[in-house]
């Protein structure tokens, strides 16, 4: 397997998001360059980004959505069904257990933890709320594929908890970046200020 590069990942990920879109417009095929276009790249990145999954469209004709579209999530991983725990019970964690679309996604929250005792036990979209202390239980029960930290409290707590237990790829949402010592441990950060500190910069740096 190739060592595929972050920012060719991104772009795969934004690749299929389109043909997603496109799939629901009943569009059948799309040549390489209007693909780019939607993509934000041109042309040359696009079928450079494509071979890393072996794939290759047309001449003449382009890509198939369908096909394109399956086997780029297919290399992507989502093809199939992963398990996530959620660290802390915030209006966060909250909207994304009762977010059914990550379902239709393949992404199924089995468990919640938190620490406040006020909130152990709760039942929350039909997933239970437990105690930190019971990760080992629940890990054991259940296979755990993703942690995710929804919470600005403790959140160092719920990152050692989540990589002690062996759960080897964490989605942080709090405000504080995390980074794990091991590296076959994968954090993905994600901020909005961070967004929007970048957007502030651009805007702040217009015509300098």
């Amino acid at each position: 397997m190739k060592e595929l590069p972050e920012n060719t990942l991104n772009r795969l990920i934004i690749y299929l998001k389109i043909l997603e879109s496109l799939e629901k417009k009943r569009v059948d095929s799309i040549s390489s360059e209007d693909l780019a276009k939607l993509s934000g790249v041109n042309s040359a990145q696009l079928r450079k980004d494509l071979s890393y999954i072996g794939t290759l469209g047309t001449k003449g004709v382009g890509y198939t959505v369908k096909a394109l579209k399956y086997n780029l999530k297919k290399f992507l991983g989502r093809t199939e069904e992963w398990n996530i725990i959620v660290g802390g019970l915030t209006p966060l964690s909250r909207y994304l257990i009762e977010h059914s679309q990550l379902q239709k996604e393949g992404f199924f929250i089995t468990a919640a933890f938190d620490t406040e005792p006020e909130n152990i036990g709760l039942v929350v979209g039909g997933v239970s709320v437990y105690n930190l202390d019971q990760l080992s239980y629940v890990c054991k029960a259940i296979r755990v594929d993703i942690g995710i930290i929804a919470t600005d409290k403790e959140q160092e707590v719920y990152f050692s908890a989540f990589v002690k237990h062996g759960i080897k790829a964490i989605l942080n949402l709090s405000s504080y970046p995390l980074f794990p010592e091991d590296e076959t441990i994968k954090v993905e950060n994600l901020s909005v200020v961070h967004g929007l500190t970048k957007l502030s910069y651009y805007l702040k740096n217009l015509g300098s």
